[in-house]
């Protein structure tokens, strides 16, 4: 545990050295902004996407950045021959990552309630941004297994970006349909989607926020079995060249 807590603290350490932290809450306080200029029947439409950039596409960012800079520091070198083990490793990453969502989250639904007099369900907005943001750091730590470099790092994360809006987009505007928005409905992006929204609905569909959350946590599951944690080790000895 004790273990655990120094890794975390050292995480949050990096987030405000080096501004991460910063730039999370200047981009949350861009989303408050729009809503000077949006009406509040507009804002909720727009919360979703809002929540959704928040807890998967800026964490994932930021773990992959954090990731880089530790790269710098020798940070993951250093680890190699101390008694943590990777599982601690990604752990301290995953907890440090909800914290901070947690943190920006609770930052624009304050600001948002000031502004456009929005009243969200927190309980249902935590529980969600658990789940989802729980997912996405495993995104994340892919970003940085497969980039070499900053640019790199930016580029990977575009592309991620496309793959999971797109179709999503391509069905708003009527470019899918039919058994293609059926197909769709299951893409991670439109999944963590109806996951976050709902802290905005009237009624939660008990059934389908069940069945969304199952089917996060197992693909999340997968991941992080087969591909991160495996993967850790090989990304942090090809660093150091051996």
């Amino acid at each position: 545990m004790n273990k655990l807590k120094a890794l975390i603290v050292g995480d949050f350490l990096r987030l405000a050295k080096y501004n991460l932290f910063i730039a999370s809450v200047v981009v949350a306080l861009i989303w408050v902004g729009l809503g000077l200029f949006l009406e509040p029947e507009q804002m909720v439409e727009f919360l979703p996407l809002v929540f959704f950039m928040e807890a998967s596409a800026m964490t994932a960012l930021l773990v992959g950045a954090e990731m880089y800079y530790e790269k710098k520091e020798h940070t993951i070198s250093s680890m190699l021959i101390s008694p943590i083990t990777e599982i601690e490793y990604i752990l301290s990453k995953v907890i440090t990552h909800l914290i901070n969502i947690m943190i920006i989250l609770l930052l624009i639904s304050v600001g948002l309630y000031f502004v456009n007099e929005l009243v969200i369900s927190y309980a249902w907005l935590l529980l969600s941004a658990l789940i989802v943001t729980s997912f996405y750091v495993s995104i994340g730590l892919l970003l940085s297994y497969y980039s070499k470099d900053f640019t790199a790092l930016l580029i990977n994360y575009m592309f991620m970006m496309l793959i999971f809006l797109l179709p999503s987009v391509l069905v708003m505007f009527n470019v899918f349909d039919g058994k293609w928005i059926d197909i769709v409905k299951y893409m991670p992006s439109e999944v963590t989607l109806r996951i976050l929204s709902s802290a905005i609905v009237s009624k939660v569909d008990l059934t389908q926020y069940l069945f969304d959350v199952v089917y996060l946590f197992v693909f999340g599951f997968i991941i992080y079995r087969l591909i991160v944690i495996p993967g850790f080790k090989k990304f942090a000895t090809e660093y150091l060249g051996v």
